[in-house]
């Protein structure tokens, strides 16, 4: 399987067990060690997840992948949230960010380009980031190509 295949089944596998959770998929990655695959497993809430969620979401997702004998060989599987070093993927992650600091790369007129900017609103699928010299600027969210929190440190 590829790994979009992947996520794809993992999406219609989890999908059940984390609407009933209130939450959601942001990513996945599959990697080899040492033999054996390791599926990490990237959730969150609107209001944000905790280590204890996490917890229980591994261990009911461990079964229902079990049960579709979702892999051939073994495997290890981390569930947890995407954490701060992580690109936001989805438009609804972006939301409990208001006010933050992101470093935000997108595309303009077809260009690639850069801002360093708070994120200061969304309206449906607009994002408006004000850079700390300059006007702001609203995206769409299909424009942006990677954004991540920019810590204050």
């Amino acid at each position: 399987m590829t790994l979009s295949e992947i996520k794809e089944k993992l999406h219609l596998l989890a999908g059940p067990l984390l609407e009933s959770r209130r939450a959601f998929l942001v990513d996945v990655a599959i990697r080899n060690e040492r033999g054996v695959a390791l599926l990490q497993v990237f959730v969150d809430t609107d209001l944000g997840i905790k280590v204890g969620e996490c917890s229980e979401i591994s261990r009911e997702l461990g079964k229902v992948l079990d049960e579709a004998g979702f892999f051939e060989r073994p495997y290890h599987l981390e569930v947890s949230s995407p954490g701060i070093d992580k690109p936001l993927r989805l438009l609804r992650q972006y939301h409990k960010n208001v006010g933050r600091r992101f470093k935000v790369a997108y595309r303009l007129e077809g260009k690639p380009a850069t801002l360093i900017g708070k994120l200061e609103s969304i309206l449906d699928d607009r994002l408006t980031f004000s850079p700390e010299n300059g006007e702001p600027l609203t995206l769409e969210f299909s424009q942006i190509i990677e954004s991540k929190e920019e810590l204050p440190w």
